[in-house]
């Protein structure tokens, strides 16, 4: 068993990889996410003719976005380190035209000329790497003078969830973080994207508030994280139990809360 906390950095390896394909679908369904997707896209600043790198592409909808907005005769490459992903992308091709083209490839390593596009884009993605500086530094390489980097991130150590007692909150929520490859991938963009070289940099942050206890699960996977919580000795058997009631008790009388927040981060490459 695993969470969506760690699964995205291998899903090919993962039981039932097609979950994390649904798991996107239901992200991309969000207003409070197709808003942010909006923004980032707007924050590209793409013209007709562009040429996009999408980094962690996933199941291609971002992907096939920005091709629209590229237009005939731009080009947009999406990559992923996902057969699974890739596959699931390849099949929107005839949704649309023109069609992103995709590419098996690792982000701190990628298989690109200096120099290569327009903008560079990643969502959600340099949480699942090792190493969110290294993934920069690729992504400013491969731009050109003057193009755009747009990434958004969040940072789990402020995810927040109410009822709960503190101290067991505190523990699996810092489990949750801690399970991620970069779970401080947000606080550290604005470090990454000026070691990068990047100018103008902006960070915008914008928090996701939940206040649905089934939907909550659903996007921060709680019933597993606990599980594994459990498991690992982080909290006892008892302790997830009676945390789980009291969040469904709290989801009755309408006072469940959660939240998280993002980084929307842009800059730009020069010469």
């Amino acid at each position: 068993m695993d969470s969506f906390a760690s699964g995205f950095a291998a899903v090919d390896g993962a039981g039932d990889a097609g979950s994390f394909v649904s798991y996107l679908d239901l992200i991309h369904s969000l207003p409070f996410f197709q808003e942010c997707k909006r923004r980032s896209f707007q924050n590209l600043a793409l013209r007709p003719g562009a040429s996009v790198l999408e980094i962690g592409c996933g199941n291609g909808v971002d992907a096939t976005i920005l091709a629209a907005m590229a237009g005939s005769e731009g080009r947009v490459t999406g990559i992923d380190v996902s057969s699974t992903m890739l596959v699931s992308a390849r099949a929107r091709e005839g949704a649309g035209s023109p069609a992103p083209g995709y590419l098996l490839c690792d982000a701190s390593n990628l298989a690109f000329l200096d120099n290569s596009f327009d903008a560079v884009r990643a969502d959600r993605v340099l949480q699942h790497t090792n190493d969110p500086a290294v993934v920069l530094m690729e992504m400013a390489r491969v731009t050109r003078t003057d193009g755009k980097i747009v990434v958004f991130e969040p940072d789990w150590e402020t995810f927040v969830l109410s009822p709960g007692e503190c101290g067991v909150t505190r523990k699996i929520l810092n489990f949750w973080c801690d399970h991620i490859p970069s779970g401080w991938a947000g606080r550290s963009l604005h470090a990454g994207f000026s070691a990068a070289g990047l100018a103008d940099v902006d960070v915008a942050p914008v928090s996701l508030v939940l206040t649905s206890l089934p939907l909550a699960r659903r996007i921060f996977d709680l019933e597993t994280t606990a599980t594994l919580a459990v498991r690992a000795g982080i909290v006892s058997s008892r302790e997830a139990e009676v945390w789980a009631k009291e969040h469904a008790r709290a989801d009755a009388a309408g006072q469940f809360f959660s939240s998280l927040t993002f980084y929307l981060v842009t800059g730009t490459k020069r010469g």
